[in-house]
């Protein structure tokens, strides 16, 4: 067994509020008109009128209905890319550029049930933000002299998940140029939740094509933040798998 080593996370005592954006289209409202007809003159006795006397007829329209509202595109800091078919298994250290997938098995508990299928993952993009983004934290004295990266990746999965459960995602871990690891942002517990929306309007889960894109914050003090790598292991992992080839030779995207 290996231990796993890795900067000392920096965790944030109160959790970032996350921004989702929904795209909403109204329903079809159906709006009739109502008919109209002239009211039958009567005599002064109340006595219908004489045939004499002009008497409209009865007009008519069609129903109409309100066009239906337009959908307006999202303008997304971040768009989902499309990754295509599975391929064969994408071996340790091979190196992969922006938007391309990864292919992996991923082996999952949903409940008291164990699957394994394929999945894809990709880092996107990756974008320097304003160090004001701590200024949401308690403690937010704590990261002075960081600055923070915002590392969007997207996973999707191709295999059938319980309709009860969210997929479980892969964990990746921050990058700085010069290859060595950084530090990244996690929640209120130190290790794990670290993935959040980075203040960046991101697509919603599309659960047609179990597409998720995300995002975590990796921190530097010196170089930048570029990529970041899969190594096989979660951020609560404490000694790596003895059989985790990804941990010596992790995949990166340059």
């Amino acid at each position: 067994m290996r231990p796993i080593t890795r900067p000392t996370t920096l965790a944030a005592l109160s959790l970032a509020a996350v921004l989702t954006l929904s795209a909403c289209s109204g329903g079809d409202d159906e709006s009739t008109t109502p008919s109209f007809s002239a009211a039958d003159a009567t005599t002064d006795g109340g006595e219908a009128t004489t045939e004499d006397e002009a008497t409209e007829d009865v007009v008519e329209e069609e129903p109409t209905e309100d066009p239906t509202p337009t959908e307006l595109a999202v303008d997304y800091d971040v768009a989902a890319v499309d990754f295509g078919a599975p391929g064969a298994v994408t071996g340790p250290g091979t190196p992969l550029t922006k938007g391309q997938p990864a292919w992996l098995n991923q082996t999952a508990t949903y409940g008291e049930q164990e699957l394994t299928g394929p999945t894809a993952v990709s880092v996107l993009d990756v974008r320097a933000l304003e160090a004001s983004i701590f200024d949401q934290y308690s403690n937010a004295e704590d990261f002075a002299g960081y600055t923070p990266y915002a590392i969007t990746f997207q996973q999707q999965w191709f295999y059938d998940v319980p309709a009860e459960y969210d997929p479980t995602t892969l964990d990746l871990f921050p990058i700085k140029e010069d290859g060595s690891d950084a530090e990244y942002l996690t929640g209120q517990f130190g290790f794990g939740a670290a993935t959040n929306s980075c203040g960046l309007q991101l697509p919603e889960y599309d659960e047609e094509t179990k597409t998720l894109v995300s995002c975590i914050i990796g921190l530097s003090k010196d170089l930048p933040v570029t990529t970041a790598k899969y190594n096989g292991e979660t951020y609560t992992s404490i000694i790596a798998s003895a059989d985790n080839a990804y941990f010596n030779q992790p995949l990166s995207w340059g």
